[in-house]
């Protein structure tokens, strides 16, 4: 009875460890798009800050003003996308980890809940095998014959 607790305990187990292995393959995914998405942001930002940079003249002070505050607003835009970019790939690296992990986890339970099957199947078989022989020593006569 033991063994099929501890086999249950191991499969429960193993499911854990396979929803978590689950779950930090979906966080990495999630981690690398959006820095993907950061890194897009950022570059299109400095390439349309870069645009408008180069425009030529300005009839006026205020669309000057304006120009450079709007030139200002998308190097911040930039800016901000950078740093974003940078925190995903720090979550990307820590998801890797955690990724490892939860499938080093997983492998090993696997591994015990492998023997905990062979365990299980050569009790069982074992057990059969007593059945069998105390039905066979009630089958003999005292005589030795059997019925």
């Amino acid at each position: 009875m033991n063994e099929r607790r501890r086999h249950s305990r191991f499969e429960r187990q193993l499911t854990l460890a396979k929803i978590a292995r689950r779950d930090a393959m979906a966080a990495l995914a999630d981690a690398l798009a959006e820095e993907s998405k950061s890194a897009a942001l950022a570059e299109r930002s400095r390439a349309l800050m870069r645009e408008y940079v180069a425009r030529g003249e300005l009839p006026s002070g205020s669309a000057l003003r304006d120009h450079t505050a709007f030139v200002q607003s998308l190097q911040g835009v930039a800016e901000q996308a950078d740093e974003a970019s940078k925190d995903a790939g720090d979550q990307a690296r820590w998801q890797v980890q955690t990724l490892a992990a939860a499938d080093t986890r997983a492998t090993r339970l696997e591994a015990r809940l492998d023997a905990a099957r062979r365990e299980l199947t050569a009790l069982e078989i074992k057990r059969e095998g007593a059945a069998s022989a105390a039905m066979a020593r009630k089958l003999q006569t005292p005589s030795g014959k059997t019925r």
